[in-house]
Parts: C-alpha cells; sequence; structure tokens
C-alpha cells in the first residue's frame, strides 16, 4: 500500500507502507509525514511548508490524538473534512486520473519501479 500525497499541479510524494502492515498514527507521524514535510520544502524552497493545508480524511491514522500534535509542532495546518462526507474527494478529480495516465502501458513489479513511474517526466505535463 501507498500513502500518496500531490498538490494541484504535481505529486509531492509517495510512500510505501511495509507488506502487510496497518496504517497507524504512529507511522504515519514518525515515517510518512516527515518524509512529506521533506519533500515540500524540496519543491518550495523559499517558502517551505508555509500556506499548504493537508487535506485529511476522518481515519483513524488522521484523527489520532498523536496525529494534530505533530502536525502542530511542526506547523502544518489540516483543512477540516466533514464527517461522512462524499463530496470533498480531490483523489477522484486529481489523483486517480494521473495514476492511471502516469501507469498506463507499463509493467510495475516492485516498489521502486511503480515510485520511478510515479515521478517520471509524465507526471510534469499537468499544469
Amino acid at each position: 500500500m501507498w500513502a500518496i500525497f500531490f498538490r494541484s499541479s504535481r505529486f509531492v510524494e509517495a510512500v510505501a507502507l511495509e507488506d502487510r502492515k496497518t496504517v497507524t498514527a504512529g507511522w504515519y507521524t514518525t515515517v510518512c509525514l516527515p518524509k512529506v514535510i521533506t519533500a515540500i520544502e524540496s519543491q518550495r524552497k523559499k517558502t517551505g511548508i508555509r500556506g499548504i493545508l493537508l487535506h485529511h480524511d476522518n481515519a483513524s491514522s488522521h484523527s489520532a490524538i498523536r496525529t494534530p500534535e505533530f502536525l502542530e509542532n511542526s506547523g502544518l495546518k489540516t483543512l477540516p473534512h466533514p464527517p461522512y462526507s462524499p463530496d470533498l474527494a480531490p483523489c477522484d478529480f486529481w489523483l486517480f486520473p494521473r495514476l492511471k495516465d502516469q501507469l498506463h502501458g507499463r509493467k510495475i513489479s516492485t516498489n521502486e519501479e511503480l515510485r520511478g513511474a510515479l515521478f517520471s517526466k509524465r507526471s510534469e505535463t499537468y499544469p
């Protein structure tokens, strides 16, 4: 499984979860989010994470006490997500079509190949 983070114009980071593991607040705050913050800071050298809003759904790893504490300490802000709302689904409109485009016609057999395909030049064609 992968946690994929994106902005309106590009993929930001893709973090692989070990096989047969569960996404927990511990993994999310110690492994996943630090990689995302590093990726954002490398893409936005002047502004870093200032002005970035992280859109979370109501998954348990997002709403556990540990996660908002980590976000507050790191300076990341979140965009609230209403409970049980199907209306806010940026994955449906941005992520899934681009994933399909990036992976179309490719044979992927390893996590490294998948990551390479996601961040290849095809993804830079979107405004």
